[in-house]
């Protein structure tokens, strides 16, 4: 582009297509990949399309079975603002951009979507072979939405979704793209696995809950510089391994929401019971559903994993103690205590606070404060916030015994 092109690109005056020039040697978009030129009222750019029949599997999930997700399960999923939404409604959206913080300047010049049609399921993917080519692009995918009642994105509600809406503007296209409901399924992915995965990109989870391990896949960080080498020399054979990237990215989506349903439609059978379980808890406490949510962590309680015992008798003995049904939760603490092997003194505070204060029997307090002082040394904890507030409580307790003695025995 010329210094006036960059210009009006920047300020977000529309101009008049040019043919894309070729350059000698490369192979360009239209020769190297299969698509059709779309052409509006505002210029042109490169369409894609491919289409998967619903019995196609990408990691472990039928392609088909997202289409028939339930609405209540969608919003369940999404959260607030997508009530009401048909699941072979939705725009599965992910973006290819020329920089990665999606600050001023910052374009994508591939969207990629994917959407239910005539019983397929169609991935279409909007390239834009020069600048100049935005507006039409953007038009394209603007005829799109309007038939369509939300968006599917990973991230999308911090990225895509933003740049998208201030490309419009700055391109003078009416549209509220960050008005339309977005599940954006980056959020319940990390409720679910953040205790299971270092990470929890979208890679991260197609191989570790999905099953699928990319090949030759060109990384995230590479793709803006191999947009800028492509405006340079128009061969295309980089940007081929960028749609497929992207096209990777919308197939993965789709099995995570039809991971995310099933594990959320059955619990016990479609998780590991363990930290997953945790995971799938935090939803259904989100959500004010107490009852799934003790329902998983009950059933953690009986992991084989002593971590995943104890973050679920925390949770759900705070949950029996507001409920006052303390016979539970005092099971509960004593069911960890016999199992502790490290140093946790929480279930003996607990217990501590449970004698005195409900029981109004300081003896037991005691002991349970004593047991904490033992663990303390077993460790090697002699000072610190541990123990001032074992001593505290301990000083308290024997006078409240001594007190006890004295109210018993007035003439001793």
């Amino acid at each position: 582009m010329d210094i006036r092109s960059k210009l009006n690109f920047y300020r977000g005056t529309p101009e008049k297509p040019v043919h894309v020039r070729k350059a000698a040697g490369g192979q360009d978009v239209d020769v190297l990949i299969p698509g059709t030129v779309r052409e509006n009222e505002h210029g042109r750019c490169y369409v894609i399309e491919q289409r998967y029949h619903p019995e196609y599997v990408h990691g472990g999930c039928r392609i088909g079975d997202a289409s028939s997700i339930s609405g209540e399960m969608l919003s369940f999923i999404g959260g607030p603002g997508c009530d009401g939404l048909q699941a072979e409604k939705l725009i599965y959206l992910d973006t290819e951009t020329t920089g990665l913080t999606g600050g001023t300047g910052t374009v994508a010049f591939l969207v990629g979507t994917g959407f239910f049609e005539n019983g397929s399921f169609v991935i279409r993917q909007y390239f834009m072979r020069d600048y100049d080519e935005e507006t039409a692009m953007l038009a394209e995918l603007k005829e799109l939405i309007s038939d369509r009642q939300g968006f599917v994105t990973f991230n999308g509600k911090s990225f895509d979704i933003n740049l998208l809406q201030t490309r419009l503007i700055a391109n003078r296209l009416r549209l509220g793209i960050s008005d339309i409901p977005n599940i954006d399924l980056l959020y319940p992915a990390r409720r679910v696995w953040k205790l299971k995965l270092e990470s929890c990109r979208l890679v991260s989870l197609e191989e570790n809950i999905l099953g699928h391990v990319r090949h030759d896949d060109i990384p995230g960080s590479m793709i803006p510089a191999v947009y800028f080498d492509y405006l340079e020399d128009r061969d295309a054979s980089a940007i081929k391994r960028v749609l497929e990237h992207n096209e990777l990215d919308i197939l993965s989506m789709v099995s995570l929401l039809c991971r995310l349903s099933a594990m959320l439609q059955d619990p016990m059978s479609e998780s590991d019971g363990g930290l997953e379980l945790l995971g799938i808890s935090r939803i259904f406490e989100a959500h004010g559903r107490t009852g799934d949510m003790v329902k998983c962590l009950e059933a953690c309680t009986d992991s084989g994993r002593y971590d995943v015992k104890l973050q679920a008798v925390k949770r759900l003995t705070t949950v029996y103690k507001r409920e006052n049904r303390y016979d539970l939760a005092l099971e509960h603490w004593h069911a960890i205590e016999s199992e502790s092997s490290g140093f946790d003194l929480f279930h003996l505070i607990e217990m501590a606070k449970y004698y005195e204060h409900k029981e109004k029997n300081p003896g037991k307090a005691l002991q349970a404060v004593e047991k904490a002082f033992a663990l303390c040394r077993r460790a090697g904890i002699t000072t610190g916030r541990h123990i001032d507030g074992l001593s505290k409580r301990r000083d308290r307790l024997t006078r409240k015994i001594m007190q006890k003695q004295h109210n018993n025995n007035p003439g001793s």
